[in-house]
């Protein structure tokens, strides 16, 4: 037994040595260094800071020596400073995108390009709902989004024996029998400007297309989607159907909640953020999407929440990699929680029961893609809302003149 004290005495006492040699000669065995990394991250989202303060910190404390500084800017400028930072060369490394703004920010030229490598590690469950780069590139990652729905009073429904359309026929028919028993069968919003709000529903429409088959060309450029073969022929064609008269409309959004929950409309047009604030409301109202042909696989996405990295930034890498951490499973889910939103990966189970419907619904579609307002300038934006709203007044009586002179427009 003392000789086996002796024998590991002897022994801790030759490292001790060795170490000390080790050390005086510069060789000591060293842990290898963290590397420190600071990102900044804006955000536009004022009412949500607890929400992305706990993303943040739990990032840092999965990717040590990783540190965020978050910074909030009012929605109301947050578009006008970013570009005035990215000007001046203060470009956050991982920032929120309006949706609105997308266009804008793309053309700064800061936008760093991301592929599905990037947002999606190799051999993880994961796959992006939309705009899965391949080999092609992004540059903004949605992280939660919402559908373009009609939403619909089961009591109405019933009192007038109708069923769910499954075409735009079937809506039509709803709609003029709606008319015949003295019901406003549909409305939609004004805008501040007093024009129709009518986005949503074109949005819906223009999934129903026959060209939309998922083609790079027809998801990014508007015009192609005004072609004879696309959904604006149905659109026209409802507009004219409903006749909608502004007189019995209100304006904002919200305001047409509160109505609709007050059942001064049989429906409406909204996405499913609105589900959360009509479920509040204990209103009874079930939703479908527009109706299209048997032949329709496309869907349409609104990205509500948006976000990019900073090309040449100084820590991309890790910009990257934030990105990518809002694609987790867990992340997705809580996102879809907080917002009331649709997840933005496919194979998951959201807690809310009707964003779960929609999200199966979206997710067994063979192509997802941007809504059409996301890939406009703010010039083609203004054209489209003002066309629009001649449509749904009823005042268009040369459909095909009045295309054509749309696109000259946009053309022009």
């Amino acid at each position: 037994m003392q000789k086996k004290v002796f024998s590991a005495a002897v022994f801790l006492l030759a490292a001790a040595c060795i170490l000390t040699a080790c050390k005086k000669n510069g060789f000591i065995f060293k842990k290898n260094p963290v590397r420190e990394c600071t990102l900044t991250f804006w955000h536009w989202d004022t009412g949500h800071e607890e929400f992305y303060e706990k993303i943040a910190s739990d990032y840092g404390k999965e990717h040590e020596g990783v540190k965020i500084n978050i910074r909030l800017v009012p929605y109301e400028t947050y578009t006008k400073e970013w570009l005035k930072a990215a000007s001046e060369g203060e470009t956050a490394d991982v920032f929120a995108i309006p949706p609105e703004s997308l266009a804008e920010f793309i053309d700064s030229r800061k936008l760093e390009a991301l592929t599905y490598a990037d947002l999606i590690p190799a051999g993880s469950e994961e796959e992006i709902l939309i705009n899965r780069p391949g080999k092609e590139t992004a540059y903004a990652l949605p992280a939660a989004g919402s559908l373009p729905v009609i939403f619909y009073n089961k009591d109405i429904y019933e009192q007038n024996q109708l069923v769910v359309p499954e075409t735009l026929s079937d809506f039509v028919t709803n709609c003029a029998i709606l008319k015949q028993s003295s019901c406003q069968p549909f409305a939609m919003s004004l805008t501040e400007e007093g024009r129709f709000d009518a986005f949503d529903f074109a949005a819906g429409i223009l999934a129903n297309g026959k060209s939309l088959n998922g083609k790079k060309s027809e998801k990014q450029d508007f015009k192609k989607l005004l072609d004879q073969n696309t959904g604006y022929y149905d659109l026209l064609g409802l507009a004219m159907e409903l006749s909608l008269d502004k007189g019995v409309c209100v304006k904002g959004h919200q305001a047409l909640l509160d109505n609709f929950a007050q059942n001064k409309y049989a429906m409406i047009c909204g996405t499913t953020e609105d589900i959360a604030a009509l479920n509040s409301m204990s209103s009874s109202f079930g939703w479908f999407m527009l109706p299209g042909e048997d032949y329709t696989k496309a869907g349409v996405w609104k990205a509500n929440h948006m976000f990019g990295a900073a090309k040449k930034g100084k820590s991309v890498k890790e910009a990257k990699n934030f990105l990518s951490y809002f694609l987790t499973r867990e992340n997705q889910l809580a996102f879809s929680a907080e917002f009331g939103m649709l997840p933005a990966v496919k194979g998951l189970k959201p807690d809310d029961k009707e964003i779960r419907q929609a999200y199966e619904l979206v997710s067994g579609k063979k192509d997802v893609y941007f809504s059409f307002f996301q890939t406009m300038s703010q010039e083609e934006k203004t054209l489209c809302a003002e066309k629009l709203d001649l449509i749904f007044s009823g005042e268009v009586t040369d459909p095909e003149g009045f295309l054509t002179d749309w696109i000259k427009k946009l053309e022009d």
